[in-house]
């Protein structure tokens, strides 16, 4: 490939599969060598794995001109570059420094907006500013355009707030009861959530948010089937252009991931997975986490180790503990798992003693049940028995099994720590494995399910594995 088609290549190896679909609809090209560098453009989003070749034959200025053409069309639609401007444009309003083509655009703006809109209620509110500072300069039709427009929608508007305020109490509610490990009737706040993500009247930053929180209590439910439809309408609003953003649609593939792998559909959970991750924004590193998760359940661990330490800097740097722990916790299990335990049990103790109360707080179990593995896996059993002493981790575990994504790997783990130093006989350790099993069934994304430890127990005992008869 010559070198004058390198960056063209990186554009087309950046496109997502669902900004494709858009380009594919909206394009009016009549030139058959344009016609035929978009659609490769379209053939590497869809197959990623996948490397086409780009005709280097074909004049470079078509090159230049399609993707001067997709970048175009995309920042037309993307809602968080639209969002950027009318912040810009609140700014120079409230500095008294608009200029004269950016005020123009403001109208345009302004006159063309619906109640549906994504940005509905910052333009409204930009609006209002800019209602002051026509009506102090005296100009009158401008004036009465907004005028107007605030009228009219001041009712939606209205509604669209009150609805952002209720999301946001009903939010505090479900994040409480996933904090607390509560086992909570969510039907109607399904019925809620799902009437305003269907609500094609309300504007789609709050059908947005009610969208994610759907998801989450799919997630903390095992109730993905509630989301199969919506998965399906979700798209068709991104590819007809009404949601679509890059942070959107990566986040779309991030919540595509939990769902296919909630039916153990790992190979296109991980499709979905490395397609969230081709955008660097806030929520990268929870997405990577999501992705290592995968792939350590369908058994790609060298692969989990690679994405694990390309966001390695990310993990450092978030202040969010939830996805620190999370990244933490899944490099152990990586690197555990590509027969590098000493590494992992190493990596371990000094993340801990880190972040002690961190890590008590947000994700204990999680992180301990990788530790503990590292452990067992490493033969040193008196440090899983000391660990699991000194942070209650069984008393911890006791409080936490009526959660209905309970997993038992730190009592099954602690059994085999406790046989091999002596602590129990053989047969005792086989009735706490076989009353662990009978709990419950796994859960399609846990950290480690019950033929993992199963596994792990072969280690542990070699030939007394046997006698377990499981």
């Amino acid at each position: 490939m010559k070198k004058k088609l390198v960056r063209f290549s990186d554009f087309a190896s950046q496109v997502l599969p669902l900004e494709a679909d858009f380009l594919l609809q909206s394009h009016r090209f009549e030139d058959e060598e344009k016609i035929y560098i978009l659609n490769q453009i379209i053939e590497q989003a869809r197959y990623p794995e996948k490397k086409v070749v780009f005709d280097t034959a074909i004049d470079k200025r078509k090159y230049s001109y399609v993707k001067a053409w997709c970048e175009k069309i995309l920042a037309s639609l993307d809602v968080d570059y639209n969002l950027e401007k009318i912040l810009n444009w609140e700014q120079q309003i409230l500095t008294d420094s608009l200029s004269v083509s950016d005020d123009k655009a403001l109208i345009r703006l302004i006159q063309k907006s619906e109640a549906s809109d994504f940005n509905f209620i910052k333009i409204y509110d930009i609006a209002r500013f800019y209602r002051h500072y026509l009506q102090i300069r005296l100009r009158h039709k401008d004036y009465n355009l907004i005028h107007l427009f605030l009228n009219k929608h001041r009712t939606d508007y209205e509604f669209s707030k009150l609805v952002n305020d209720k999301l946001h109490e009903a939010t505090s509610e479900i994040i409480s009861d996933y904090s607390q490990k509560k086992t909570v009737d969510y039907d109607e706040s399904i019925k809620w959530l799902s009437a305003l993500f269907y609500n094609e009247n309300l504007d789609g930053y709050n059908r947005c948010l009610a969208w994610i929180r759907l998801v989450f209590i799919a997630h903390n439910t095992r109730r993905y089937e509630l989301l199969t439809d919506m998965f399906t309408h979700f798209e068709k609003l991104v590819t007809s252009g009404k949601l679509y953003s890059r942070r959107i649609v990566t986040n779309f593939y991030s919540q595509y991931l939990l769902y296919y792998a909630s039916g153990q559909n790992f190979e296109q959970a991980i499709q979905c997975g490395y397609l969230s991750i081709k955008e660097k924004n806030n929520d990268y590193l929870y997405y990577v986490n999501n992705l290592a998760a995968v792939l350590l359940r369908s058994k790609r661990s060298e692969e989990a180790v690679t994405i694990l330490r390309a966001s390695a800097g990310h993990a450092k740097e978030t202040l969010n503990m939830h996805n620190k722990i999370g990244h933490a916790a899944y490099s152990i299990f990586a690197l555990t798992d590509t027969n590098k335990s000493a590494q992992a049990e190493n990596q371990a103790f000094v993340f801990l003693m880190a972040y002690k109360k961190e890590i008590i707080e947000h994700r204990w179990h999680l992180f301990f049940t990788a530790y503990l593995k590292a452990m067992l896996t490493n033969k040193n059993y008196h440090g899983v028995l000391k660990t699991t002493s000194n942070f209650r981790l069984l008393s911890r575990d006791e409080h936490n099994k009526h959660n209905i994504i309970y997993s038992s790997s730190i009592p099954w783990m602690s059994a085999l720590a406790s046989y091999k130093t002596g602590d129990i006989t053989l047969s005792a350790l086989k009735s706490q494995i076989h009353h662990l099993m009978k709990i419950n069934q796994d859960y399609a994304y846990t950290s480690i399910t019950h033929q993992d430890l199963l596994a792990l127990s072969k280690l542990v005992l070699q030939k007394d594995f046997e006698k377990l008869e499981v």
